[in-house]
């Protein structure tokens, strides 16, 4: 910590009970830990090699990658490839867009509205730490 930090931290562990509680409690644990004796290992420790295998996973990966190109090609080309095909729903006038635009907004409003009324009756569950107090 710079020397500011560390004024700032005295000062407040001067007028702070519980956070002095606190260092006391974690210098003596860190006191503890530091000065008890080393536990001996019941078995010797091996550490695995550093040295990578040439094809240890580089097949595998490579084959399903190119299974997954596979299918996804095969599913972008079947939903936007060959003919052209009538769309299911027709466009005609801005007054179409303009009305499905107003049906959405009231639909989302109502959605919206159910929500607040379920949150209000505290139907919906707050979970601690993401509710204002």
């Amino acid at each position: 910590m710079s020397e500011f930090e560390s004024l700032l931290l005295r000062t407040h562990l001067d007028g702070c009970g519980t956070c002095r509680e606190f260092e006391a409690s974690a210098k003596f644990s860190a006191t503890a830990l530091r000065t008890a004796p080393l536990e001996p290992l019941t078995r010797p420790l091996a550490l695995p090699s550093r040295r990578r295998h040439a094809f240890g996973l580089r097949v595998p990966s490579a084959a399903a990658a190119a299974v997954l190109m596979v299918v996804f090609g095969g599913v972008f080309e079947s939903l936007h490839g060959g003919a052209t095909r009538p769309s299911t729903i027709a466009v005609d006038n801005v007054q179409d867009i303009q009305a499905i635009a107003k049906r959405q907004q009231q639909a989302n409003l109502a959605q919206l509205l159910a929500r607040r009324a379920l949150y209000q009756s505290n139907q919906i569950v707050r979970h601690p730490g993401f509710q204002n107090p």
